[in-house]
């Protein structure tokens, strides 16, 4: 059962959802052929330079006040039209007025079942979600499987076109440094350091490694939820900025024969080295 509520006054009453219909263009002109081949297929929405509609983007993780934290299974939008947005707050359906113009979406009046979530942080990370979408959001695709929606205060929500993955695995994963971890605090990465550290562990049994500017090899034996990493053997290029902070907590990880703890959560991993510090990787879709 579907109740009003408003996204500017999150649970409160909100004015009955005005019916949305598509109108159909009238008149006999016929488009040339060059604004033919140039338009866009009927009812197709872009945000951000990338296609949206008849794509269910899940929720894979938000960022607030840089801490980041896992979106619930079941949390999702979907782009209706240019004007309707839907999907699920981790417990909750909503189905919300929008206005989603060039880069940015912005969510007005919201209807919402009232389902009481039965996890504790999931009940929490609903409350965000719903706050974060309420207010306009900037838009930035990633490729074409993924999006990110940023707010004016910079909080951020993942979205990709497809589910986590089952249990992904540690070896023949391409894993993309999403986080760095210390005193259990998750912060995400500067903008100017993204998608700039990786690991891929092989079924050698080494990782070969992006560490922020240069990239390394080590061994890595894996036992008993924990790697023990060899000598880690690395180019020598000068690295400055965002990307010199990434690749120094990537060293302290991966380097000195070190022994870190590693945890595999759908399609996350987290490497924790003794002294609570690590980083936080996310399972990245191959490209064909």
């Amino acid at each position: 059962m579907f109740t009003q509520r408003s996204t500017r006054a999150l649970f409160t009453a909100a004015l009955p959802l005005v019916a949305l219909t598509t109108v159909a263009a009238c008149g006999n002109e016929k488009a040339s052929d060059e604004n033919a081949s140039n338009a866009k297929a009927p009812g197709t929405v872009e945000v951000g330079g990338a296609p949206v509609t008849g794509v269910t983007w899940h929720v894979r993780s938000m960022t607030v006040n840089g801490t980041t934290t896992k979106a619930p299974d079941s949390a999702h939008l979907q782009f209706v039209s240019d004007k309707r947005v839907r999907g699920n707050y981790g417990c909750n359906d909503f189905d919300a007025q929008a206005e989603v113009d060039g880069d940015s979406v912005d969510l007005g009046k919201v209807r919402t079942t009232l389902m009481a979530c039965a996890d504790k942080k999931e009940s929490a990370f609903e409350k965000s979600l719903a706050r974060a979408l309420a207010d306009k959001n900037t838009v930035r695709a990633d490729g074409d499987d993924r999006l990110t929606l940023t707010r004016a205060n910079g909080d951020t929500v993942t979205l990709a076109d497809e589910p986590e993955p089952d249990g992904a695995t540690l070896t023949g994963t391409r894993w993309t440094v999403e986080t760095l971890h210390h005193d259990d605090v998750a912060e995400s990465l500067p903008k100017a350091a993204r998608d700039r550290a990786r690991l891929v562990f092989g079924e050698d049994g080494h990782v070969d490694a992006r560490l922020g500017c240069n990239s390394g090899r080590a061994k890595a034996t894996v036992r008993d939820g924990h790697i023990a990493f060899s000598a880690l053997v690395s180019t020598k290029m000068g690295c400055v900025g965002d990307a010199a902070g990434v690749e120094r907590a990537m060293k302290k990880v991966l380097g000195g024969d070190a022994t870190v703890a590693y945890e595999i959560k759908g399609d996350t991993l987290t490497l924790t080295a003794p002294d609570g510090t690590g980083v936080g990787l996310t399972a990245r879709k191959q490209k064909a």
